[in-house]
């Protein structure tokens, strides 16, 4: 008789932490869609303000084109504004599919595009279209900060459209 009591007292113990994880797991995953969801929007609104809010203070950001790192939240503000918001004022960012989590890391899809008006090196380029695919992956902290953003994209595809190389 004991042994039956203990047998279905530990089934429905692990029966309880098995679905006290799952929720969890399923709030982590709606925290950090939250975050993304925030964050992309303030890049639609072209806000530095608001996307340097979405940064913590050590976040760190890899862009794969051209290998470089940068680490800080107004260095990495600086950076990535400039690179994706610098020469392109009309810029618009729209994440693509599914977003994949697992923990407090996000990947996803997303598409790139505007119009280009600036310089590339001594090449000076004026009122050019462009659209580009890329994917980044995006770790958030326990606030909700962004600790690291890694972007991947094709910039031959981009210097392509840009006119800067057949």
């Amino acid at each position: 008789m004991f042994t039956k009591k203990l047998q279905t007292t530990c089934y429905l113990l692990l029966l309880s932490c098995s679905a006290i994880g799952l929720s969890t797991s399923q709030a982590s995953e709606t925290r950090v869609e939250e975050v993304l969801h925030g964050y992309m929007s303030a890049w639609q609104e072209h806000s530095i303000e608001k996307i340097s809010s979405y940064f913590s203070t050590n976040v760190i950001w890899y862009d794969l084109p051209s290998d470089s790192t940068t680490q800080g939240k107004l260095k990495v503000t600086k950076a990535i504004t400039d690179a994706f918001m610098g020469y392109v004022p009309d810029m618009y960012w729209a994440k693509n599919g599914d977003v994949f989590v697992s923990g407090n890391t996000m990947t996803y899809e997303w598409t790139y595009g505007g119009t280009y008006n600036g310089s590339w090196g001594d090449t000076k380029i004026k009122n050019k279209k462009f659209s580009i695919k890329g994917i980044s992956t995006t770790t958030i902290n326990e606030e909700g900060k962004i600790i690291s953003q890694k972007d991947y994209y094709d910039m031959y595809e981009f210097q392509k459209q840009l006119g800067l190389i057949k």
